[in-house]
């Protein structure tokens, strides 16, 4: 059933930084309870199961603990392997089909040496409440520019770079499932750090689809179109966002690990 097993670090600031993900490539899918199973192996953040379907690729997203709606950045892991080893052609985007239905990555371009994942454009109203005033001093004196509640995630603005992030502010949000808290970095980007029910989050978060928010509040207020994000974890990613009418483009470099053949046999299971 695995033809391939890859660990790939995608966008790096530098070697091993960034958002780690396994990619399997696959002979024929197997059934989700071995799919599960090889991802508690593989001990990964997350585990891209992918294998060539109709006029692209079919991939599954696993945890340790369950699978995942959404690859975020094991997106672009995944097309770095299928590229790599020749399953797509160089010059040609790569179409994934998941649970939430396709995505698209491109492969490198002239503006970037990376691998970029194109995401929907997003509204751009950024509505300030009333008691995001009160979050002033517990956000590092920072003033609150916008705040976007996603649903599963929540986007905070600000004007600076917060001096410190206490936790009370955090605990006061009642996060749903995740917390971003952004501010302008620079003048040509942004930085951003996610937080969840225990804490600030150590690596990236696998879901990237706040960045078409994200990136379209920063364009509109820094008055580009192309911006550098810094994102502050334990590992750092550094990634470009590049804004227009019809997509968001996130893009970076991607490092591949190593990749290993297994050398493990397994019982046949009927292919879902």
């Amino acid at each position: 059933m695995i033809v391939k097993i890859f660990l790939i670090n995608t966008f790096i600031d530098d070697l091993f930084s960034g958002g780690q993900a396994m990619v399997v490539i696959l002979r024929r899918l197997g059934q989700t309870h071995a799919l599960q199973a090889l991802a508690r192996e593989l001990k990964a953040p997350v585990t891209a199961c992918v294998l060539p379907y109709k006029e692209g690729f079919a991939v599954r997203y696993f945890s340790k603990a369950g699978e995942l709606d959404s690859g975020g950045y094991a997106a672009l892991a995944t097309a770095k392997a299928l590229y790599y080893v020749g399953l797509a052609p160089p010059d040609q985007p790569i179409r994934l089909s998941g649970v939430k239905g396709p995505v698209q990555v491109r492969p490198p371009s002239g503006l970037d040496s990376g691998l970029s994942l194109i995401l929907p454009p997003a509204p751009a109203q950024w509505p300030s409440p009333d008691w995001a005033q009160g979050l002033s001093e517990s956000l590092g004196q920072a003033a609150v520019l916008g705040f976007l509640d996603g649903g599963s995630h929540r986007l905070i603005c600000l004007d600076k770079k917060p001096e410190e992030i206490l936790p009370a502010a955090i605990t006061a949000l009642a996060i749903p499932n995740q917390l971003i808290i952004s501010w302008p970095q620079g003048e040509d980007g942004y930085g951003l750090r996610g937080f969840g029910p225990a804490g600030e989050e150590a690596e990236l978060p696998v879901n990237l689809d706040f960045h078409a928010a994200l990136g379209s509040f920063w364009s509109g207020r820094l008055g580009r179109n192309r911006l550098r994000v810094h994102h502050l974890a334990l590992r750092p990613a550094l990634m470009r966002v590049e804004v227009t009418a019809e997509a968001v483009e996130l893009s970076g470099r991607l490092q591949i690990i190593f990749k290993a053949v297994p050398a493990f046999s397994e019982p046949e299971h009927q292919a879902i």
